[in-house]
């Protein structure tokens, strides 16, 4: 008899966790299958964790995007500025080179 029983694995219940050398499909003990029937918890799992992480990701990018352009902005800003001002310096340097190179228009009567 232990020859014919040595010939078949053991098998544990995921429900009952009871150990039996049963040869079907179910338990004989609780007569459920002996497949565990995970993948509905683990894609649930899966999912929600994906959807953390990506969230996560998706606040980490905006708050990087929207510190970028507002300092990008005040780099515009400031480099606007010194145009402006390098510019106006430009007007005024060639306007007095202009004046003194130039004779003052005669005064007519």
């Amino acid at each position: 008899m232990e020859a014919s029983a040595a010939g078949v694995p053991q098998r544990a219940c995921p429900h009952c966790a009871r150990i039996s050398r049963a040869t079907g499909r179910a338990c004989p003990y609780c007569g459920r299958s002996f497949r565990r029937r995970v993948l509905p918890a683990v894609a649930a799992m899966l999912a929600v964790t994906a959807a953390i992480v990506l969230g996560g990701v998706y606040l980490m990018l905006t708050a990087f995007g929207d510190e970028l352009d507002s300092e990008l902005n005040r780099q515009v800003e400031t480099v606007t500025e010194d145009l402006d001002r390098d510019i106006g310096t430009i007007r005024r340097d060639i306007r007095r080179e202009l004046d003194r190179r130039l004779p003052a228009p005669a005064a007519t009567p």
